[in-house]
């Protein structure tokens, strides 16, 4: 019997639940919106219209509305109503913003291009360099910027050609700064000859002091910005051959040159092992201390206490020295 009534009781679940799904199957009968519901929804569909006609028009051309509304005084009672439907007739004035954004954003992020590099665009960095030059940079980068271009020579034959083939078609830039009359194809083609050099490479190896390169009337030079930083000194590039020249003349040739050369390089040497020597004799006296010490302790087979004598003055100011009585190390204290 317990089971017929379980069963019982189960298919009476089943029903009820079947009963339960039709009655939600079928339509719920809908309610007449009143009049007031009608007005009410009409009215907040004309408002969502008039924000999405403001966001639009300031999207297009970076205007707003200037409307009645925003100027009207408070009501009574801190209530304000709203407009009427016959205030939204009336001709509508554009005006520009009253707030720009570039008063009070420094960044806008919305309006930059992800470069995966910061933030930072060719644009950015382009501004940023214009900014940071001073009247004085700007005076001589619009004195060096040539106006127009120079017209090909009318004689040929008296035109002036470069030094090694004989072309008429030379660098502008060597030839107005250094003066020296060469092609770019032989300017590549002698690298020896018509490279630039730094001033630290002129002083390391040619051996030509700062006042030789500071004399503008001894080298012309090339002034650039330093790559290194904006803030370092600027950049200074001298012409290889002309600095050959004048170290060849100063040293009286190439070979002298050569030597000079090698008896720097000799000293360098020199001064480097005797410094090397100094510290492992310091290091010798170190580790002969020590090994004293050891050998003092293991006899005694105790830690060695050392017992200093009175101190004996060294000759300087303010300098003692004592010596360990059973040990015999030195050591020279300051007296305050």
């Amino acid at each position: 019997m317990t089971n017929c009534q379980n069963r019982a009781h189960a298919l009476e679940k089943i029903r009820l639940r079947q009963q339960a799904l039709k009655g939600q199957n079928q339509p719920v009968p809908q309610k007449e919106l009143t009049t007031e519901q009608r007005n009410l929804i009409e009215k907040n569909r004309e408002k969502a219209l008039e924000r999405r006609r403001i966001r639009e028009g300031m999207e297009k051309g970076n205007y707003r509305i200037a409307d009645q509304t925003m100027y009207a005084p408070d009501a009574p009672g801190g209530v304000i109503e709203g407009a009427k439907n016959g205030d939204r007739n009336h001709v509508q004035e554009r005006i520009r913003p009253s707030v720009k954004k570039a008063d009070y954003i420094e960044y806008d992020f919305s309006t930059m291009q992800d470069t995966y590099g910061g933030f930072l665009s060719d644009a950015d960095r382009k501004e940023a360099r214009e900014s940071d030059k001073t009247l004085e940079q700007w005076q001589e980068e619009k004195q060096n910027r040539p106006l127009v271009e120079p017209a090909p020579p009318l004689d040929i034959a008296n035109a002036p050609k470069c030094f090694e083939c004989g072309s008429i078609e030379l660098n502008r830039n060597l030839l107005q700064v250094f003066g020296c009359r060469v092609c770019k194809s032989c300017e590549n083609k002698y690298p020896e000859k018509y490279s630039l050099l730094t001033k630290t490479e002129c002083k390391e190896d040619y051996f030509l002091t700062e006042p030789e390169l500071a004399d503008e009337t001894l080298f012309k030079r090339l002034v650039k910005t330093n790559p290194h930083s904006g803030t370092y000194s600027k950049m200074q590039l001298f012409l290889r051959y002309q600095i050959e020249e004048y170290a060849f003349k100063k040293w009286g040739s190439a070979e002298n040159l050569d030597k000079e050369w090698l008896r720097r390089e000799e000293m360098r040497v020199k001064r480097r092992d005797k410094k090397f020597n100094t510290r492992l004799r310091e290091m010798r006296k170190k580790m002969r201390a020590e090994e004293f010490t050891r050998k003092l302790r293991g006899e005694r087979n105790e830690r060695h206490e050392h017992h200093w004598s009175r101190g004996e003055p060294t000759g300087e100011p303010g300098m003692v020295r004592r010596r360990c009585k059973d040990c015999g190390l030195e050591i020279e204290e300051i007296q305050m």
